[in-house]
């Protein structure tokens, strides 16, 4: 309102200029017709400028672009984020089985707490700054880290045994890093899912990025990453036709209508 008056503001920190980009973008795409400049009550608010060139470079330099260079820099690190993860999961695959195998048969908790160790001791050899908080106000929340910003990265670990954590716990699993997600305002989650057992485990989603299975719910995105540590005994040429365990996106959201 400020800004139709005439008023300049201007973002003390890279958020804010970024929320005013936005906020004056919005205005402009749904109440203000640029190609009519001379009745435009925001024209008449940026001063002088009377050319319609002169208005959109106005508005790209002062507005667009904080806008952009912010959500760019946010995209960066999701998938920043995401290639560590792949990578951890690759090398945990071919490198690390049977060390991991061996850590998830201890007690529930007890092993999924070092399987989570382990990803923690990873992501910080390759420089993520985070740091461990016991608890939170709703559950517990494995790892909370920072790319060089304020902003939290939500990560949080769970094993899937087909058997008594099957499709239920990962499923309270997703609920519980989406409540993250809420509760620290964050945009992106990742549950990172240790598999034990020789069964699949399948994601029937409308989404997926770079392979990996994503849930899009209520302007939050959780990345789901599946990480096969099973010791199969057999060859591959022995081993039994494959099995697997699918969780539809209707299983982990259900939408209920309004009566």
């Amino acid at each position: 309102e400020k800004i139709q008056k005439g008023e300049g503001q201007f973002g003390e920190t890279e958020a804010e200029s970024a929320a005013i980009g936005y906020a004056v973008l919005r205005y402009l795409a749904e109440k203000c017709d640029l190609q009519n400049i001379e009745y435009s009550e925001f024209a008449k608010a940026c001063g002088v400028y009377s050319k319609y060139d002169e208005l959109i470079e106005v508005v790209r330099d002062i507005f667009l672009e904080p806008f952009y260079e912010y959500i760019d820099e946010a995209l960066d690190d999701q998938r920043a984020m995401l290639n560590l993860l792949y990578r951890y999961k690759q090398r945990s695959k071919w490198f690390h089985r049977t060390r991991l195998w061996e850590l998830s048969q201890s007690e529930t908790k007890k092993s999924e707490k070092s399987l989570a160790l382990d990803l923690y001791s990873y992501l910080y050899d390759q420089g993520i700054d985070f740091t461990i908080e016991p608890s939170s106000i709703t559950g517990e929340i494995d790892l909370i880290a920072a790319q060089g910003s304020e902003d939290p990265l939500l990560v949080d670990t769970k094993i899937f045994d087909a058997v008594d954590r099957s499709k239920s716990y990962i499923r309270k699993g997703f609920n519980q890093i989406y409540t993250y997600t809420q509760q620290y305002n964050e945009p992106f989650g990742y549950l990172v899912i240790f598999k034990i057992t020789d069964r699949d485990l399948r994601f029937s989603l409308s989404e997926q990025s770079r392979n990996i299975p994503v849930i899009i719910h209520n302007h939050k995105t959780i990345f789901l990453i599946t990480i096969d540590i099973y010791p199969n005994p057999k060859p591959v040429s022995q081993r039994d036709p494959i099995k697997a365990i699918e969780i539809s996106e209707s299983e982990f959201v259900s939408t209920e209508e309004n009566i």
